[in-house]
């Protein structure tokens, strides 16, 4: 008797699995080609939006704070603080490598990135416009990005500074460059 439960429970079970894999191989569309996954990607790039936009500025690893942001439709602007004596040329290029990459590689909806690096005088309250760019998804390359990360201390290529559109004030020309 208890064998028969047994066999019973056993014939029940492999056929239970059989009808979840016959259900499964039924489900399946003969016509539609399987598509490879990749188990170990990033994360693909998000949707910015005014909701979810200071939630994806806050894990960035910025050498100066975020002054003012704006997004409006595919267009993200972005003020950089340059505070004291301790940021260097170096620090400002990692600094909008690192914004390029964000609006480019990690969003799907940015296509023009409009920065600027803003000084402040302390006592004065007065902001000082030391660099602007505008660059755009369409014209901006891995390997340009590549080159502003490395660009170092001093001025940035000619060609690089033609494709980010980059304006340069006196003052950033007198405080930064001349050193």
């Amino acid at each position: 008797m208890k064998r028969k439960l047994a066999l019973r429970a056993i014939l029940l079970t492999f056929g239970c699995a059989l009808a979840m894999a016959g259900v499964a191989w039924f489900s399946e569309h003969p016509t539609q080609p399987r598509q490879a996954t990749t188990v170990f990607a990033g994360p693909s790039p998000a949707e910015l939006t005014d909701d979810n936009l200071v939630d994806a500025l806050v894990p960035l690893q910025l050498p100066m704070p975020i002054a003012k942001v704006e997004l409006n439709r595919n267009i993200l602007s972005i003020d950089l603080k340059v505070e004291g004596d301790q940021v260097g040329v170096d620090d400002v290029y990692r600094g909008m490598a690192e914004m390029v990459s964000f609006a480019f590689e990690h969003t799907s909806n940015i296509d023009q990135l409009l920065l600027r690096l803003m000084a402040e005088d302390r006592w004065l309250g007065t902001k000082y416009l030391l660099l602007a760019a505008d660059v755009r998804r369409s014209e901006f390359s891995a390997e340009e990005l590549n080159a502003l990360r490395h660009a170092g201390s001093g001025e940035l290529p000619e060609a690089l500074r033609l494709r980010m559109r980059v304006t340069e004030t006196c003052l950033w020309k007198s405080r930064f460059l001349q050193e």
